[in-house]
């Protein structure tokens, strides 16, 4: 059995990451907080080493030494985060760029200050500049307890500037790269404003499709009423196109054009002990292909989410311990202009909703001797084309050895609905709509060890999950189109990271992950999901060994360089794919690769007023 597992973890390295960084601007870096106060595995604010979860905090100013224009890619190098993408590190219309945790294909909640953001199971992080971004904290494990359904994998919560500095940013690159970005404060109003664009990608996919112009705008804006009342908003607008070639790249056969718009808005009440968050989000998603060798359009696709929901929150503090009660209501919808899907008569109109209603509670007491036991529990009910229900309690117990150190054990059970096209169709013409889906539900198990001091920290956890997912059988052809199915999924792996700073100038991150991420196909068989290794190293290089489909390894490799010109002027250089590699960078197990671009050179000119 030992050694069945040593195997298992041998074989299972989903990725290394190799830094090559020079310190940006050395003179004006200050030491992190190795030990950062958390918010969102507890849904209250605790040190790290006294939460008993994985957690990993990406402050500003880490994000800005990455390099990245966009939260996607500053985490698609981060520890124990494994990413796809289309061309590059973008989307291609509904192929959004995907963060994967813990070998599962989904189940990842993305969270704007705490609300979720996920719309069809979708989020295009992609979209989101790093410039509106405070800081991103990454909670692993099953949070459906607290979260409710997508957050079976993992969380993402986004926690938004409460103040921008005033700044003009200005970046330019290889391949049509450009981006101009502006941010300003005006005592309690915040704006934030990016602008993005590339060239046409040719050559970088084997099913031969060429990426057009990319062009994508953000504008984030926030306002602090008083110390209690805030809000804020973000709109994206991104346009995305393609041309479909023959195999000899020389004749156009097809043009595709897609233009998404989201919006997500926030009011927020928070005091010492009550919170209050109404929620509003909206895709608008425009898709239409023309068909060169046929004239004629063969596409056209006009698809709509919205979801508005409220969630109250009330924390009591006494003698019997601390305990967290709350409630999550939210209402969603999904309308389809002109439907596609497989098996539905084209032209069939989509108007649906679903309505989702929720009570958690959760108390954490603190035993003596350094022992805390955490117990939650949360009762969810969907009314959508039937009723769903689904109760998911967590059991955590946490040991602290000294101030500065702690051992953990957790159980949690997830919960996740199937989506909007799962069920009712949409997601393309090659797609077939399933009305019995049953939800994903399972358990997760995990162990872990945290140790901080002064200029260092160390991570160490060890999981297990057992899970019924939902994945996709067929190539997506016309003859085999996608169909959705409940399917076993199992992933046992080890996590281990080390932080350390050298005085206020230098730091850098070390980071090993070994996984076994096994589904049950259509005949029962157990087959491997995604690469089983990663390592790294700071947030500029990855290397992935042991993927999946015999796919060779990845090793995206970055260097960024900063030089501070005077108080207001600064200079950043940074080189992508330094080695030249040709990664591919898709999803293991699709029809179709994708490939990372050639290495890259832009300079990032930023001007502080």
């Amino acid at each position: 059995m030992r050694k069945s597992f040593a195997n298992s973890l041998a074989a299972t390295f989903m990725a290394a990451n190799i830094c090559l960084a020079v310190p940006a601007f050395a003179d004006d870096l200050q030491t992190y907080n190795l030990d950062t106060m958390v918010v969102t595995a507890q849904r209250e604010s605790k040190r790290d080493v006294d939460t008993p979860a994985s957690v990993t905090t990406i402050e500003q100013k880490q994000l800005v030494e990455t390099g990245a224009s966009n939260l996607f890619d500053a985490l698609r190098l981060q520890s124990g985060v494994n990413t796809y993408s289309y061309g590059g590190s973008q989307s291609l219309g509904g192929m959004n760029a995907k963060v994967l945790m813990r070998g599962a294909n989904k189940g990842t909640v993305v969270m704007i200050d705490g609300m979720p953001a996920n719309i069809n199971e979708s989020y295009y992080l992609d979209s989101i500049p790093v410039e509106s971004i405070e800081r991103i904290e990454i909670v692993k494990g099953a949070a459906s307890t607290l979260y409710g359904s997508e957050a079976s994998t993992g969380v993402i919560n986004i926690i938004t500037k409460k103040k921008m500095p005033n700044t003009l940013s200005l970046t330019k690159g290889e391949y049509g790269r450009e981006k101009a970005a502006l941010t300003l404060n005006a005592d309690k109003l915040n704006l934030a404003v990016a602008l993005e664009q590339s060239d046409p990608l040719k050559g970088y996919s084997s099913n031969y499709k060429q990426i057009n112009d990319l062009n994508k705008k953000s504008f984030t804006a926030s306002y602090k009423f008083d110390d209690n009342w805030s809000f804020s908003h973000q709109h994206n607008d991104s346009k995305y196109s393609y041309d479909q070639f023959e195999k000899t790249w020389s004749k156009l056969t097809e043009d595709a054009n897609y233009h998404y718009i989201d919006d997500f808005s926030r009011l927020q009440y928070k005091d010492d002990s009550v919170s209050a968050n109404l929620f509003y989000n909206r895709s608008n998603r425009r898709n239409q292909t023309y068909s060169v060798t046929d004239s004629k359009w063969t596409k056209l696709d006009h698809l709509r989410f919205d979801t508005i929901g409220l969630d109250l929150q009330k924390q009591f503090n006494g003698n019997f311990g601390d305990v967290i009660v709350g409630t999550t209501i939210s209402r969603d919808s999904y309308k389809n202009d002109i439907t596609v899907a497989k098996k539905i008569k084209p032209g069939t109109k989509i108007d649906e909703f679903r309505t989702n209603y929720a009570v958690f509670a959760q108390l954490s007491k603190d035993l003596g001797a350094g022992y805390t036991a955490t117990v939650g529990a949360r009762e969810t009910v969907v009314e959508a084309n039937k009723r769903y229900n689904a109760f998911t309690p967590q059991f955590a117990l946490l040991k602290k050895l000294d101030n500065n150190s702690s051992l953990y054990a957790n159980a949690a059970k997830s919960f996740k609905m199937p989506t909007f096209t799962q069920i009712y169709g949409g997601g393309g013409a090659n797609f077939t709509a399933n009305p019995f889906l049953e939800p994903e539900e399972g358990w997760t198990y995990e162990f872990g060890y945290k140790k901080s001091s002064k200029t260092s920290m160390f991570k160490t956890a060890l999981y297990y999950m057992d899970l019924d997912t939902i994945e996709y059988d067929g190539d997506g052809s016309i003859e085999d189109p996608y169909v959705t199915r409940n399917m076993s999924f199992k992933n046992k792996g080890l996590e281990l990271t080390y932080e350390k700073d050298f005085g206020s100038k230098y730091s850098y991150s070390l980071g090993a992950n070994f996984c076994n991420p096994m589904g049950k196909n259509k005949e029962g068989v157990w087959e491997r999901k995604f690469a089983r290794e990663q390592y790294n190293a700071a947030l500029t290089g990855m290397f992935t060994t042991d993927r999946a489909s015999g796919w060779g390894d990845l090793l995206p490799v970055n260097f960024i360089a900063g030089y501070k010109l005077d108080k207001s002027s600064s200079v950043e250089l940074g080189v992508e794919n330094i080695f030249d590699r040709d990664d591919i960078v898709s999803n293991p197990g699709a029809t179709t690769k994708y490939y990372c671009l050639p290495r890259m050179v832009h300079v990032t000119y930023t001007y502080t007023f």
